[in-house]
C-alpha cells in the first residue's frame, strides 16, 4: 500500500486506490477528511469522498453532519471502531437513529472508522461503510494501517499543515504577510511596509490560507494564532 500511495500523484488517484482496496474487504463506499480548528469553531475539509452523489445530496439536505455519531464517537476515541460497536455504547438521539436508519436503507449496516488527532487540535477521520462483517484483529489492523497511511499522503499532496507544523509550512514571506493580515492590516498597507505590491501580498496570503487548510483569512489567522506564531 505504501509504494502504491507514493505512486498517487492527485488526490483523486488516492481516492480510486483507497476504494479499491477497501472494495476487497467488502467496503463499498468512503472518505477521508480533516476537522480543522477555525474562530468559527471545527470546519470540515474533504481530502476525498466515495459515497453515491445521491446520498452526499441527502446528507447535505438532511444536515446528518449534526448528526453523524461517527465523527462523534471519533472525537472522543483514540482506536478505530466499527459503527455497530459505537451505536452499541451510545443512546443515539432521535437525529443519531434517523441517519442510522437511512445508512441501513442504502445497504450500509455497519462501517469501520480510524480517528486521527493530531497536536493544536487537528482531528480527522478516515471511514468506510459496508455490510455488517467480524472484525478480526488482523483485518482491524490492516484497515487502521490502510486508512492512515492514506490520510497522510492525503495531507501531503494538498500541503495542508498541522497546526504545530505552520512554520514550516510557510516561507518567511507568507508567515509575515499573514502576521500583518492578523494585525488588521489591508494588502495595500502591507505592501507598504514590505515594500511590495498588492498584489504580491494577495499571492503570499491566499497561498499561506491554502497551506494551512483554511476558507478565509480570518481561519487563516485563527490557525496561526493556535500556532503559538502570531
Amino acid at each position: 500500500m505504501t509504494d502504491a500511495l507514493e505512486a498517487c500523484d492527485s488526490l483523486e488517484a488516492v481516492k480510486l486506490l483507497f476504494r479499491a482496496r477497501v472494495a476487497a474487504h467488502g467496503f463499498t463506499a468512503s472518505a477521508c477528511g480533516a476537522f480543522l480548528p477555525t474562530d468559527l469553531g471545527p470546519q470540515p475539509h474533504f481530502f476525498f469522498q466515495n459515497w453515491p452523489s445521491d446520498w452526499v445530496e441527502l446528507y447535505q439536505r438532511r444536515n446528518f453532519v449534526a448528526a453523524d455519531y461517527g465523527v462523534a464517537e471519533a472525537r472522543a476515541r483514540i482506536a478505530p471502531f466499527t459503527w455497530q460497536e459505537a451505536r452499541a455504547e451510545r443512546t443515539l438521539s432521535r437525529a443519531e437513529q434517523d441517519m442510522w436508519d437511512e445508512a441501513n436503507a442504502w445497504g450500509w449496516t455497519d462501517g469501520f472508522s480510524v480517528p486521527i488527532h493530531g497536536p493544536g487540535g487537528y482531528f480527522a477521520i478516515v471511514t468506510m461503510a459496508g455490510k455488517h462483517q467480524p472484525m478480526p484483529p488482523r483485518l482491524r489492523l490492516t484497515l487502521q494501517v490502510m486508512a492512515l497511511q492514506t490520510h497522510e499522503r492525503c495531507r501531503a499532496l494538498t500541503g495542508l499543515a498541522l497546526v504545530s507544523d505552520a512554520q514550516a509550512a510557510l516561507t518567511p514571506r507568507e508567515l509575515e504577510c499573514l502576521r500583518w493580515v492578523a494585525a488588521g492590516k489591508t494588502d495595500w498597507e502591507i505592501g507598504k511596509i514590505m515594500v511590495l505590491s498588492r498584489t504580491t501580498v494577495k499571492t503570499h496570503v491566499d497561498q499561506a490560507r491554502r497551506k494551512l487548510g483554511a476558507r478565509t483569512r480570518s481561519q487563516a489567522v485563527a490557525r496561526l494564532v493556535l500556532s503559538g506564531l502570531s
